[in-house]
Parts: structure tokens; sequence; C-alpha cells
């Protein structure tokens, strides 16, 4: 699987091109099995892939939804085989999708800004 790619046949395109970041996991090969979980707690739409050689879970819903999934994502976290490396506030941009995040032309880095929006570096 290639970096910034759905992680397998079975990713939802919809939750891919659409979703919005919502963790960063550290899971080691659970993220499967754990985003299933909290998905299936939360009642939503969740799906995962590898962006930056981390795991980035992304959720696709309305502001309801997306508590279900931050409260399930907190009962849960015990239970991953890994670690949450970062949870990301709501509106956030997350890590950078192929095809998906716009970013300027010349551009050789890209962060989040803490207020909202990402900065980028251009060469």
């Amino acid at each position: 699987m290639a970096d910034n790619e759905p992680h397998s046949e079975e990713c939802d395109p919809d939750i891919f091109q659409n979703g919005e970041p919502v963790v960063l996991i550290d899971a080691g090969g659970d993220e499967e099995r754990w985003v299933k979980e909290v998905a299936a707690l939360a009642g939503a739409r969740l799906d995962w892939h590898i962006s930056g050689g981390t795991s980035q879970v992304l959720h696709l819903g309305d502001d309801e939804s997306r508590q279900r999934v931050d409260d399930a994502i907190s009962k849960l976290e015990g239970s991953l085989k890994g670690r949450i490396m970062r949870r990301i506030p709501v509106g956030a941009p997350g890590l950078y999708r192929k095809g998906v995040s716009p970013i300027p032309a010349g551009a050789v880095a890209a962060f989040y800004d803490g207020n909202g929006g990402s900065a980028y570096i251009i060469s």
C-alpha cells in the first residue's frame, strides 16, 4: 500500500474523499479492528488510511455523530493495541491527503497552524 492511499480494497471512497480527520493512531496493525469497534459503538461512519506513515481515522457525518465518535474513542482508547497520537479538533485539517488536501504550488512542507488552518513552506 502506498502512503496516502486507502488502506484496502474495502476502503470507503466517500469517507476517504469527504471525511474529516478525527484522530491519529499508532496501532501496529490493530487499526481495522479498533476503528470498526469505535464506529459500531458510535453508530457512525468511520474509516482509516495511512498518511505520512501514520494511521489517520476519518469520520463522515454531522456534529452529533462526531460527538458520539469522540465519546466512543474515549471509551475504547484502552482497547487499542497501540496509542492515540493526536486527537484532531473539529475543523482542523489533520494530515495531508493526496488528491484531497489543496496545497499551494511549490510547497515542500505543511503543518497545522493551530488556528484551524495549515501553513506551508514553499521552496
